[in-house]
């Protein structure tokens, strides 16, 4: 029987590549607050899951171990919104943006602690290079860095050093930092703009990320916990 992986954020964009790449050796469960946009692949489940409500999230997490030993949980779950700068920003905005992002990954993550410590599984988060840097475009100025959104992925980053650091040497703990990346978050029409101050000379792929997830989980991390792996065509290099 395969062994089971949570993804949540899993129906579009990065998080639905991510679930692509996990479906052939586990049984993925898609948690999302929208539907998938396409069929998912044979053996994957959707349940509906807004990361914000404890009680939908142990829902999730109870459900998604009935179908076998629960092994990883990747949380790709977040959302943006547009620039602006930090005195514009609305209070309420602020909040939002830090209660799915950071809470929401504070709130899945505790919830799978039980099962995975007994499977010695393994959490992904998804973070940032914007959570390392404090602006989340290569052009970012003092018109708007999205401020919210670069706390809340640094934010990311230390949970997931806490974690790593309470759950070892149960529970491997890691996070993955995407840069530039072609989807939904960079409008089509400034890709080449963007690309060409991309030391490799390109946006990543979504598959890429998929990829970075996959390898944290999988027997050839077994010695990494605690540790943020770039996958940002050289655009930070620290």
């Amino acid at each position: 029987m395969k062994p089971v992986a949570i993804v949540t954020g899993g129906a579009r964009n990065i998080g639905r590549a991510i679930v692509q790449r996990f479906a052939a050796d586990y049984r993925v469960v898609v948690a999302d607050l929208a539907e998938p946009q396409d069929a998912l692949p044979e053996g994957c489940e959707f349940i509906r899951t807004d990361v914000c409500d404890p009680a939908q999230v142990t829902q999730l997490v109870e459900q998604a171990s009935r179908l076998g030993t629960l092994q990883a949980l990747v949380h790709s779950a977040a959302i943006t919104a547009p620039a602006k700068s930090i005195a514009e920003t609305p209070l309420d905005e602020w909040k939002r943006i830090l209660d799915v992002n950071l809470t929401g990954s504070f709130i899945v993550a505790q919830a799978a602690i039980a099962p995975l410590t007994r499977a010695r599984g393994s959490i992904t988060l998804l973070t940032s290079r914007a959570g390392k840097t404090g602006f989340a475009a290569l052009n970012a100025s003092r018109s708007g860095t999205k401020a919210h959104y670069c706390a809340s992925k640094a934010g990311v980053i230390s949970l997931m050093k806490s974690l790593a650091t309470e759950l070892a040497p149960d529970v491997r703990v890691n996070a993955v930092a995407p840069g530039p990346i072609e989807g939904e978050m960079i409008p089509r029409d400034r890709w080449p703009e963007i690309a060409a101050r991309v030391p490799l000379g390109r946006l990543g792929r979504i598959g890429e990320i998929a990829d970075a997830a996959y390898f944290l989980a999988s027997p050839a991390a077994s010695f990494i916990t605690g540790h943020v792996l770039d996958v940002n065509g050289g655009t930070l290099m620290d």
